[in-house]
């Protein structure tokens, strides 16, 4: 639309010289040409101008749009900085997070792992004990019968036969030792233990008794404190004429106190 206007102008300067010329002929007069031709050349001279008045124009007005165009840019650049830069702290939290997450799992399952092979090792050495104990029962079975009157041999069966759990077995070897050997003063300090465990109270202090006096007089004076001391904290309840329930200790005065 502008170049059209220029042109308007530029074709309008040229059609007055052309008519100048045609006049100064016709009439044969040379001023009638200069006057046309300057108006013609005016007319050139403004269509020029306003031509490059137009070009700084569009010139401008596409710098602006450039200058707009690159704020926009930026802006867009920032904001996608900022996001990419949220992004991969975002990533890095999470990554951390798994990484740790990873390591928990993994130390737990190792803590479970040993834990597990802990229980398995206790496991196994307790299958070894009693293997170990039914083995030393056998053999201290064959010992008795080739020598029935050892009392020992009573004894160390009565020691398996109670890391077996068989507490009935065993009170009953620690009394075939007792009569075998009536100075065993371990013998009965097994057997009161064993009474007491069994809720036999009067037995286990006459035992525990037993064994304290025996101790005391073998010159075993740790041992007859353990088997005195043990003696003395063993209660009962006792029922009074009338019907008064009170608790009192038995083998307070055994040993003269």
């Amino acid at each position: 639309m502008i170049e059209k206007k220029q042109d308007i102008i530029g074709f309008t300067g040229l059609g007055v010289s052309v008519v100048g010329v045609i006049a100064s002929v016709a009439l044969n007069n040379p001023l009638l040409a200069s006057i046309p031709l300057t108006i013609g050349v005016g007319c050139n001279l403004a269509s020029r101008k306003q031509f490059n008045d137009t070009l700084v124009e569009a010139y401008n007005t596409q710098q602006q749009t450039i200058n707009e165009l690159m704020n926009k840019l930026e802006v867009n650049h920032g904001e996608l900085t900022e996001k990419l830069t949220n992004n991969q702290t975002d990533l890095a939290n999470r990554v951390e997070k798994l990484q740790l997450s990873m390591q928990d799992n993994l130390a737990k399952q190792k803590q479970d792992i040993n834990s597990e092979i802990k229980r398995l090792e206790l496991q196994h050495q307790d299958l070894n004990n009693i293997v170990s104990n039914i083995k030393e029962v056998e053999t201290f079975s064959q010992e008795l019968r080739s020598q029935p009157d050892s009392a020992d041999f009573f004894y160390q069966r009565g020691l398996s036969y109670e890391k077996l759990g068989n507490y009935h077995g065993a009170i009953e070897d620690y009394t075939e030792a007792i009569k075998k050997n009536s100075s065993l003063a371990k013998a009965y300090h097994k057997r009161g233990v064993l009474y007491l465990d069994d809720g036999a109270k009067q037995k286990a202090v006459d035992d525990l008794r037993k064994a304290a006096l025996l101790y005391f007089e073998q010159g075993d004076i740790e041992s007859y404190h353990q088997a005195r001391e043990m003696s003395r904290n063993i209660h009962e309840l006792r029922t009074d004429s009338n019907g008064n329930v009170s608790e009192m200790v038995v083998g307070t005065k055994l040993f003269g106190e």
